[in-house]
């Protein structure tokens, strides 16, 4: 099971190298970006629930990528970790500023590095903030960005998204394959974002086999038929080739066989005009 998705923003190969293989031995997803203009793009479809970015990246300095994260719905939550050669008093009220949770001085202990990560992640799973499988907003943050929908008469859309027969699924292939395929469905929910949807999209996972997005009114029929047809088309490498050419499992209970088609994903789309909505219940509610 992966302890979590982290991404650097780094231009130094030897620091790289450093933190990378501990990482990757601790069973991290990690994604490396050489630039700043290519690690907010990295951001913006990996979702990381952790960043360390260089103070001093060769397009732009560390400081400016905390603030484009934070001031970025799908990013704003990140835990961001600034890595200098050297942090003085001034620099340290600076990352504050931008956003920053954390800093590193220039060399490290890599052991140090991984420990406080996954401190991090454990400190944001407990506070129910981020799901640990997809590295998606959850619980918390889901209902407040739900609270502030409730009363606006218009210029929103909720998405809810939903995958139908991923238990049946669970029970052919495995607690493993299922997480593997809901932290394929947080890639798939970022890059539709990214394609159909807007910049300020918010996506959150609400546990389970159900997501949500809210975007706007303009994009949300296009996002929602978009994310519907990439996932038919992605889900199929999870399964095998005899199960696709046949489009279902065989699921065995006891001494009975029963055939479940193949996973789809469901899209239900609320909007302002589907009021009026008085709270988070009616809007959950909504979507059925």
């Amino acid at each position: 099971m992966s302890e979590g998705k982290v991404a650097f923003i780094e231009s130094d190969n030897q620091v790289i190298a450093m933190l990378q293989k501990p990482f990757e031995e601790a069973n991290f997803q990690v994604e490396v970006a050489r630039s700043g203009e290519e690690g907010i793009a990295l951001c913006r479809q990996f979702l990381p629930q952790v960043v360390l970015v260089n103070a001093d990246l060769p397009d732009t300095d560390g400081f400016e990528i905390c603030r484009q994260l934070r001031s970025t719905t799908r990013t704003m939550y990140a835990h961001i970790i600034v890595l200098a050669r050297s942090i003085d008093r001034r620099a340290r009220i600076r990352a504050l500023e931008m956003g920053a949770d954390d800093f590193i001085v220039v060399p490290f202990d890599p052991d140090e590095v991984t420990l406080r990560v996954r401190n991090a992640l454990r400190r944001a799973a407990a506070d129910n903030l981020t799901d640990p499988v997809t590295g998606l907003p959850s619980g918390r943050l889901i209902q407040n960005h739900l609270r502030d929908l409730v009363g606006k008469e218009e210029g929103w859309a909720l998405l809810g998204l939903t995958v139908r027969r991923l238990e049946p699924f669970k029970e052919v292939h495995g607690f493993l394959a299922a997480q593997e395929v809901l932290r394929s469905i947080a890639r798939t929910l970022a890059a539709g974002v990214d394609e159909w949807g807007g910049a300020e999209d918010f996506i959150g996972y609400s546990g389970g086999a159900r997501f949500v997005i809210i975007t706007d009114p303009e994009h949300a029929d296009a996002l929602a038929e978009g994310l519907v047809s990439r996932f038919g088309r992605e889900i199929q490498a999870y399964y095998t080739f005899h199960e696709r050419e046949q489009g279902y499992i065989v699921v065995r209970e006891e001494e009975k066989e029963r055939r479940v088609g193949l996973m789809v994903l469901e899209a239900r789309r609320v909007l302002p005009a589907d009021g009026p909505f008085y709270d988070i219940r009616s809007l959950t509610e909504a979507l059925g």
